[in-house]
């Protein structure tokens, strides 16, 4: 039986064409020219061979059978006729009938072998580069996906679980479609768009395979990261919220006691030393509550046409008198913003207050307002120590504070939380270095009416 994939119909049209025309030309030739039986004999072989080369099996036995009759006609006793009278012709035409039908069956039983073993190399070098490229990408499971569907020219390919859907790449992923491959007992890769031949279904397969193992991989690195953030939540929880509690607890404590008289200063002293950790401490729940109803996709919004020559004011007056040096740069025509307010003041507190964290003496923050295009730019100008290039993402990661080393500025979550709201309302937060040192963050939010 014979194996591999089937010629294209353009190379069989040709092998047939070849052999329709280019037997009957080359046995004219050989007429004319008045060769030997022999010689005919191997001639039409050879035209034999080349049509098995490139049409396949049914054009070669075409050519065979053509040149058959044509060499019983032209070249055997008694000529122009396909009677044959000698035992010298009949040998000749059973030998080149032989030999013609052999050839073609191996000629074309080795062009199927050699093309499948093409084929062959060629998924296996697709799938070292997969495994080589898409595996080690940042995101290996939607890379394979994508890589499978434009590889077949598919619509789109979805991997599915109990049947919903967990990954999907192309324009329209499905939970049903033109084929479904199983993976394993809970997993099928379905494709969308033309339905793959057997020789692609291996192919698929092994893909499938592949976003199988890719998936398991990605549940493990949340796990992980996971791990990794509830670790650092913890660590953090055990220092920088005990911190402000324990001060706000000293306080009171001190109160409390009927052991030590306290004149009215020292009791206004204690007070102002409870509000102030008190605040720290409302702040810093408030930034975990926001952080995990971000990463959770839950934070509410409410957006507005909001001004920031109402916005910015609020947001120093709640960094207290530290607020209060920071030197404010609005044009009085600039356009209002489209956000939610609440979020926006959390953004602005959060930015500002770090940037007055790091200010040195004499030299407070600015904010600078100002129009680009559709959008309005707030710019958190500071002169403090500014971030090496290297770090700036570093610094909008939970849980990060660069060279922080004291005990009271937070859990790391800020301006991480900041990035987070700002884009949860369209906008962006990046960081640019101040002329003549420090740091800029610049704030970046939908213009009203864009």
């Amino acid at each position: 039986m014979l194996t591999g994939p089937p010629l294209s119909r353009r190379r069989q049209i040709a092998g047939f064409a070849t052999a329709a025309a280019g037997v009957p030309l080359l046995t004219l030739l050989a007429y004319g020219t008045e060769l030997a039986l022999p010689d005919v004999v191997l001639l039409l072989l050879a035209a034999v061979v080349a049509v098995a080369l490139l049409g396949g099996l049914w054009p070669a036995l075409l050519a065979a059978v053509g040149g058959f009759l044509l060499l019983n006609f032209f070249f055997t006793a008694p000529l122009y006729s396909l009677e044959v009278n000698t035992g010298e012709g009949l040998l000749a035409l059973l030998v080149f009938a032989g030999v013609a039908f052999s050839v073609s069956w191996v000629v074309d039983l080795a062009a199927r072998r050699t093309r499948q073993a093409d084929r062959a190399a060629a998924e296996a070098r697709t799938l070292a580069a997969v495994a080589g490229g898409v595996l080690t990408g940042p995101d290996p499971l939607r890379g394979l996906l994508t890589e499978l569907r434009e590889s077949l020219g598919l619509d789109s390919v979805a991997l599915l679980e109990d049947g919903r859907p967990v990954a999907a790449a192309g324009d329209k992923p499905s939970t049903g479609g033109t084929a479904a491959i199983p993976v394993d007992g809970s997993l099928t890769l379905v494709l969308r768009g033309r339905v793959p031949s057997p020789d692609e279904r291996q192919v698929v397969r092994a893909f499938a395979a592949q976003a199988a193992v890719a998936l398991r991989q990605q549940r493990l690195a949340i796990a992980a990261e996971g791990d990794k953030v509830r670790t650092a939540l913890l660590a953090a929880v055990g220092h920088d919220l005990r911190t402000p509690l324990a001060s706000a607890k000293a306080a009171v404590a001190g109160l409390l006691s009927d052991e030590v008289e306290f004149d009215a200063a020292d009791r206004r002293e204690l007070l102002e030393t409870a509000d102030e950790s008190l605040d720290r401490l409302g702040g810093l729940v408030a930034n975990l509550l926001d952080m995990s109803r971000l990463q959770a996709g839950t934070l509410g919004m409410t957006l507005a046409d909001v001004g920031l020559e109402d916005v910015v004011p609020r947001a120093l007056d709640e960094l207290g008198p530290a607020g209060r040096r920071v030197t404010v740069q609005l044009p009085d025509d600039l356009e209002a913003v489209r956000v939610d307010p609440g979020l926006l003041d959390r953004v602005l507190v959060n930015v500002v207050g770090n940037a007055l964290r790091y200010s040195p003496d004499g030299r407070p923050p600015k904010i600078i307002g100002r129009a680009a295009g559709t959008w309005v730019e707030l710019r958190v100008v500071d002169h403090g120590p500014g971030i090496p290039a290297a770090d700036r993402e570093r610094v909008f990661l939970p849980f990060q504070r660069l060279g922080d080393r004291d005990n009271h500025t937070g859990v790391g979550l800020g301006l991480a939380l900041s990035r987070g709201l700002a884009e949860a309302m369209g906008g962006t937060l990046t960081p640019e270095d101040t002329p003549g040192g420090g740091l800029t963050m610049v704030l970046t939010l939908p213009m009203s009416g864009s």
